[in-house]
């Protein structure tokens, strides 16, 4: 017995022996330490890192190269401190609808004053919009008050284009169109709301500017031979728009527009007078004269 167990022992070492062999032998063909460390899952962590962290550097170098970004801070103000301001700003990605990303709502929290642009129905105190930057856009502009007396709207800071380009704010009440870029604008005020008062708009210079003028609710502006129209405030839609001529000839009838907002760009420009007439879903008219 004890020699059957002694020769088991003696096989068993043999064994070991010849394993430990075979194994150095396969090992030394083939190395313990990779040569391609990102093969291995603590490498591959370390490589990740190492990439998330260029990626979001070349990210944000692309970001910085590609993102447009044309901005205008406006705020309305008194002379015993009520202050309230709002952004309007022109980047890549928003639309001229409602963005989550780009827009914000304007907070009805400030005790003596409001103010916003108006898109969609909704009051923002930021507003993004598309790119590029044109400067025949126009943004009707709101404000609530509770004050009675004179507020002020200025400029406090500008970017992109918008460094470079008038900023027009016409007051639909008193017929006033003010270059912003030259002097603030100064308005009378009573309480309320007013959500139809004001229009930014972006031209060459008071006296070329694309307005030829304002008629209560509807704003007809002519840039680079596209006629443009806007409902002010944009919740009322257009629903018909003619154009004549001088002597009473239809150049253009469109209806059922069904928005607020219409560019018209087959009409031939021939620098004469023309009359565009413009309804409003409501059954709002206003017939405004333009050269084009």
């Amino acid at each position: 017995m004890k020699k059957t167990l002694l020769s088991l022992q003696v096989f068993l070492h043999f064994f070991r022996y010849c394993l430990l062999f075979i194994c150095s032998s396969l090992f030394a063909q083939q190395p313990l330490t990779p040569t391609n460390t990102s093969n291995f899952t603590g490498a591959t962590e370390s490589y990740a890192i190492g990439v998330t962290a260029d990626s979001e550097n070349h990210k944000t170098a692309n970001t910085k190269a590609t993102i447009e970004k044309h901005r205008v801070w406006l705020n309305l103000s008194n002379t015993q401190g009520a202050f309230k301001q709002l952004l309007i700003g022109y980047i890549t990605g928003a639309t001229n609808g409602w963005d989550n990303n780009y827009d914000g709502l304007a907070p009805d929290a400030n005790k003596y004053i409001n103010f916003y642009s108006i898109n969609d129905g909704k009051k923002l105190i930021i507003q993004g919009r598309a790119v590029p930057f044109t400067d025949s856009d126009v943004v009707p502009l709101g404000y609530k008050s509770e004050i009675v007396g004179e507020l002020t709207i200025a400029i406090d800071h500008t970017d992109g284009d918008l460094d470079n380009h008038p900023i027009l704010l016409a007051d639909t009440k008193t017929g006033i169109v003010q270059d912003l870029k030259a002097g603030d604008l100064t308005f009378s005020t009573t309480k309320g709301t007013f959500d139809d008062r004001f229009v930014l708009s972006y031209g060459k210079s008071l006296g070329t500017h694309d307005f030829e003028n304002i008629k209560n609710n509807v704003i007809v502006s002519v840039k680079d031979k596209i006629i443009r129209l806007a409902s002010i405030p944009d919740t009322e839609s257009l629903n018909e728009v003619v154009i004549y001529d001088i002597t009473g000839k239809v150049l253009y009838n469109e209806k059922e527009i069904g928005s607020n907002q219409l560019e018209i760009s087959n009409i031939q420009s021939a620098n004469q007078i023309l009359l565009v007439k413009a309804t409003l879903e409501n059954d709002y008219t206003s017939t405004t004269k333009i050269m084009f």
